[in-house]
């Protein structure tokens, strides 16, 4: 009886020897985050802001998606005709969890046609957290558009691509890109 408890707890100590670390730059306090994109991401929500939206509704397909916004929401008519809400500033986070990286570089580049046709663009580097984000500075959108500038981060980790953006209407008073430093500042990978 004696031997079959040494041998339990000899499986027990190699069990968790085995057990999956966190990743070095992990937060500490990963699980207390409200939003989570897998195992991959997860966001804090910055001052000024309030969590309005999250879907992972397509996590199966790896997609999740979340939103923030400031400000009181406004009704208007979209585009397509349809009933929107629109804030004087809103963030936007979204996670795509791919197959290769080259699927992933190719995911950032199509995001970057779909902003350069939206906006006047111009593009810098921004290193945070020691991550560097791939940043267009997006001003004048086209005019029924009801963001009129503000930010856009994309980011390559592997396989995956994140992309967070900061739009804001005219009006808005607030400096996006520091708005999106902070709010990069407060995702943990």
């Amino acid at each position: 009886m004696k031997k079959i408890g040494i041998l339990f707890l000899i499986i027990i100590l190699l069990m968790i020897g085995c057990a999956k670390e966190p990743a070095a730059d992990a937060h500490p306090e990963w699980d207390a985050y409200p939003i989570r994109f897998g195992d991959v991401l997860a966001a804090e929500t910055i001052e000024g802001f309030t969590l309005n939206e999250t879907s992972d509704v397509m996590s199966i397909a790896g997609l999740w998606y979340a939103t923030w916004t400031a400000g009181e929401g406004e009704q208007i008519e979209n585009a397509q005709g349809r009933e929107a809400t629109v804030y004087d500033a809103q963030i936007y986070l979204l996670l795509k969890e791919g197959q290769t990286e080259k699927g992933a570089q190719n995911d950032v580049l199509d995001w970057i046609k779909r902003e350069q046709g939206a906006y006047e663009t111009t593009e810098t580097m921004l290193t945070v957290n020691g991550h560097e984000y791939r940043v267009l500075h997006l001003v004048r959108g086209s005019a029924d558009n009801p963001y009129h500038h503000g930010e856009a981060a994309f980011l390559l980790i592997g396989a995956n691509v994140v992309t967070a953006e900061v739009l804001a209407k005219e009006g808005f008073s607030g400096d996006t890109e520091a708005i999106l430093r902070q709010f990069l500042e407060h995702l943990h990978f």
